[in-house]
């Protein structure tokens, strides 16, 4: 009976995130809630296990998505990340593929640490126009964008702490290192789909139109207040160098400390006399960048606190282990056919309704837990290209003038297969 109740309330809530009648902000803590009750637990124990508990059960993600964003302002403030582009676009002349590479590469590097709605944009208003300036179809150019987000995504600390969270790490524990191996061989599959995809879509499109009035000179203007160091041009990659490095050895460094030094380099390395200054306002800007993925990871916590009551656990067992995960078939054909279920928020989404499957099957171990965290940040891929409820997926459809399912249809099959490919090698690596 429980088990019937918990998949009329998924189905439901999935429903009205698939029309969009609700955002995942609410459907989440309001799922937590009715599960709860399905359980029969007492009001005041919802209002403290499941609400105020769950709200804090992954705080480490959200002060990381915090301090990420922190930085992420601090490289917009600064305008280190506006050179980065500008450099990117002026060594590739004036061939509209190489510049767009070099715009995807440049995108690629700052959004393994920017994150947010506002990184977007900022990013977006400044990649999109130099693209579509020099040619590249609307639909192309976002498209493009799209897939060098979505592959330095496959880093950011906002992945990387859930999955600290995911697979029970306590705060002295390091990540394992196949987990940075796997996302590198995720980072190589990306990369060569994406290169693979723009060299066919661009000889499909034909001959490249002019399609903005403005000049790539014009756009590539310099504020000659704002002059940037060369050495601040490292500042992106210095949270990553500083986590990883210290990972590899078996040392723990969160990416909170790795942030706030990134943000320290940035300030000192650009106009240090106004560290202050910078670092203040940064901060501020950022919690408010971060604040929609922070709820969203409350929401995520409720419904997590809620899916371990006992009773709820008990009846969704033995429905997940009777699945035949042991079979590495299953296991391929299972996160990659079924991979277009991350959509709308769907039951393979970490960032959805999926998150109360994949605790489960972490807590019931019917898989080893790098294979099972593995297919995860395959199935994330798909997600965070294809997803058309992605913000990032819908400001960047009305800023190139197209339909945000138009990325969906261009890019599903595409990313089901790196899925694929990516499950095949987690087979060989972890089962």
């Amino acid at each position: 009976m429980i088990a019937i109740g918990l998949l009329i309330i998924f189905t439901f809530f999935a429903g009205l995130m698939f029309l969009r009648k609700i955002p995942a902000l609410l459907a989440l803590p309001a799922m937590a809630i009715l599960i709860a009750l399905l359980a029969e637990l007492p009001i005041p124990n919802i209002l403290n296990q499941i609400i105020a508990q769950g709200s804090l059960k992954l705080t480490s993600v959200y002060v990381s998505v915090f301090m990420g964003a922190m930085m992420g302002r601090v490289l917009i403030q600064t305008g280190i990340a506006e050179e980065i582009i500008k450099r990117a676009a002026e060594f590739g002349g004036e061939k509209p593929l190489i510049v767009s590479f070099g715009l995807m590469a440049v995108t690629t590097i700052l959004f393994t640490t920017l994150q947010g709605l506002g990184a977007i944009i900022t990013v977006g208003s400044l990649v999109l126009p130099i693209m579509m300036s020099l040619g590249i179809p609307r639909k192309l150019a976002g498209t493009l964008f799209i897939l060098a987000f979505a592959t330095g995504f496959i880093f950011n600390p906002i992945l990387f702490t859930l999955y600290r969270q995911l697979l029970g790490l306590t705060e002295t524990e390091a990540l394992p290192a196949q987990v940075s191996t796997f996302a590198f061989i995720l980072l190589g599959l990306m990369l060569i789909m994406v290169v693979s995809y723009a060299l066919i879509a661009a000889k499909r499109s034909g001959e490249m139109l002019l399609m903005s009035a403005v000049s790539k000179d014009d756009l590539l203007k310099r504020d000659k207040n704002k002059q940037v160091p060369t050495l601040a041009l490292l500042t992106p990659i210095v949270p990553l160098v500083l986590f990883f490095g210290f990972n590899y050895f078996g040392l723990k460094l969160d990416f909170i400390a790795a942030f706030i030094l990134g943000s320290l380099y940035g300030v000192c390395t650009t106009n240090w006399r106004n560290a202050i200054k910078t670092l203040t306002s940064s901060a501020i800007k950022g919690i408010e960048d971060g604040a929609p993925a922070a709820i969203l990871m409350m929401g995520i916590g409720m419904l997590l606190n809620a899916l371990n009551l006992p009773l709820i656990k008990t009846a969704l067992e033995p429905l997940i282990l009777s699945l035949p995960f042991q079979s590495t078939l299953f296991y391929i054909a299972f996160f990659g056919l079924l991979s277009p279920l991350a959509l709308y928020r769907g039951p393979l989404n970490i960032f959805g309704i999926g998150i109360g499957l994949f605790t489960i099957m972490f807590g019931t171990a019917v898989l080893p837990p790098l294979a099972l965290l593995a297919a995860i940040m395959c199935v994330v891929q798909v997600q965070n290209v294809c997803d058309p409820t992605n913000t990032h997926n819908v400001w960047i459809a009305n800023f190139v003038g197209v339909q945000v399912e138009d990325f969906t249809k261009e890019t599903l099959l595409p990313m089901m297969l790196v899925c694929l490919v990516g499950l095949v090698i987690s087979v060989l690596m972890f089962l």
